[in-house]
């Protein structure tokens, strides 16, 4: 009978990391149909630049919301609910026929999928409380395999079929786990009716929302009625943020807890995530058309490149995950993000090193290089940022994540949009991606002190 327990909890964990891995893989597949989709659908590059934030908005927007659902309503129901919404969308997102129902459809797919990760990480400890450090990191790897998966398979499918299909492959996927999660989990008995902020939800989308409006019509035109309009919008997003915050502390079960939010260790936390999301998401999902538009390769090789740094964060998280309780959570924070910023820094191709190493080898294997880098930086930080979060409220664990996910996809999708603001008002994409790069890379090596306001873990530097 304990065998059969021990397979289930198993069979549990790999069908949560199944959605999560789903969710990944649509987070960065899209970054290579880029060009495709600016010729296809005929628009420009802020607008397909739209179609990853939009997607990072509608997870920023649900994802606190799915964390304390998850913890107070029940893991499997949350899990079905999201997983219908995310295979539908995923469904229609192929179907679209303009660049406005994409955009469209990619948002209700990024609030389909804001549950996986609060709910897989709320499933994975309460199936494996004794070893919350390690499994907590091993989700995170598991996330990492969908930036191999991802901007590979993209890339096939794209050079290959057309960028629709990147959306299709998600329902064989999305199908199946229902089922499995039909049959695995248990479903959980609800002691009241679970209170949901909507009205703080949509103040908050909104903030964001008319934030990125108002840069992108910034990025658009000079033009006065651009720069007014712009204004206007900026006007609202502060608007909102303002309404937001005034409902939260009114609010009986906030999205985001005014006691946290006071705390100094929370906010450290999550602008520490805020900035790693807009670096380790942001940036990234942006590699594929750099190296197509930079260093002119091809679509298939724009999807590759990014696999030596999932890779490296893979081998990194994983032994790291393990390490944790000796070393705590300042140790790789500092460490990893000091990687991260050197490597994200040469990568400017402005800067000599690119030249010097392609002397030696090939760009393909220069950008390789500097990438795998990036990736073990963020491998070593990721696991120690992930669980110095949990620290501060470690009995509701789904809630906690899904306020560190909105924070570090509200970073991630702020990211894409100031990408693609450089971007379009640079005379030529080296000189872009050269001002991105070094500027993304300082940010990154600036946020390195707020590590020092964080828990420090169970063993950290010696401490007990």
């Amino acid at each position: 009978m304990r065998i059969v327990s021990e397979m289930r909890r198993y069979l549990v964990f790999a069908t949560a990391s199944l959605g999560l891995l789903m969710y990944s893989i649509d987070s960065t597949v899209v970054a290579v149909a880029f060009p495709h989709l600016i010729r296809d659908l005929d628009t420009n590059l802020l607008w397909a630049g739209w179609t990853i934030s939009i997607y990072y908005i509608g997870v920023t927007t649900a994802m606190p919301l799915a964390g304390n659902l998850s913890d107070s309503f029940g893991r499997k129901k949350i899990f079905l609910i999201s997983l219908v919404l995310f295979t539908t969308s995923s469904l229609m997102c192929g179907l679209a026929p303009n660049i406005y129902t994409l955009i469209l459809f990619r948002f209700l797919q990024g609030i389909g999928g804001a549950s996986f990760l609060p709910t897989a990480s709320g499933i994975a400890t309460d199936h494996f409380p004794e070893h919350r450090e390690r499994v907590i990191g091993l989700l995170s790897s598991i996330f990492n395999m969908g930036s191999i998966i991802g901007p590979n398979l993209g890339g096939w499918i794209v050079s290959r079929y057309s960028w629709r299909y990147v959306f299709y492959i998600n329902l064989p996927i999305g199908i199946g786990l229902m089922v499995l999660i039909m049959m695995l989990l248990k479903t959980s008995r609800v002691a009241s009716r679970p209170h949901i902020d909507l009205t703080g939800a949509s103040y908050f989308s909104g903030a964001i929302l008319f934030l990125m409006f108002g840069l992108n019509l910034i990025g658009e035109s000079f033009a006065s009625l651009s720069l007014i309009s712009a204004a206007l919008l900026l006007l609202l997003s502060f608007s909102f943020a303002l309404l937001f915050l005034r409902q939260e502390k009114k609010e009986s079960k906030p999205i985001l807890d005014m006691v946290l939010l006071k705390s100094k260790p929370f906010l450290a936390a999550n602008l520490l995530n805020m900035v790693m999301g807009a670096g380790f998401f942001g940036l990234f999902a942006c590699v594929p058309l750099y190296v197509v538009s930079v260093h002119k390769l091809s679509t298939l090789m724009s999807g590759m490149i990014l696999t030596p740094r999932s890779l490296g964060v893979i081998a990194a998280s994983v032994t790291t995950s393990f390490l944790l309780r000796r070393w705590g959570y300042r140790r790789p924070l500092v460490l990893g993000l000091g990687i991260v910023s050197c490597a994200t820094i040469l990568l400017a191709p402005s800067l000599p090193l690119v030249g010097v190493m392609e002397a030696r080898w090939s760009i393909t294997e220069t950008l390789a290089f500097l990438i795998l880098f990036c990736g073990i930086g963020a491998g070593i930080a990721n696991p120690a940022a992930n669980n110095a979060c949990i620290e501060l409220m470690p009995e509701k664990v789904a809630t906690i994540v899904g306020l560190r996910g909105m924070f570090r996809t509200v970073g991630g999708a702020l990211g894409i949009s100031l990408i693609t603001f450089i971007l379009h008002l640079s005379p030529d994409p080296a000189t872009g991606f050269s001002i991105i790069f070094i500027s993304f890379g300082l940010a990154l090596s600036c946020i390195i002190p707020l590590a020092f306001l964080m828990p420090t873990g169970k063993h950290a530097w010696g401490e007990h």
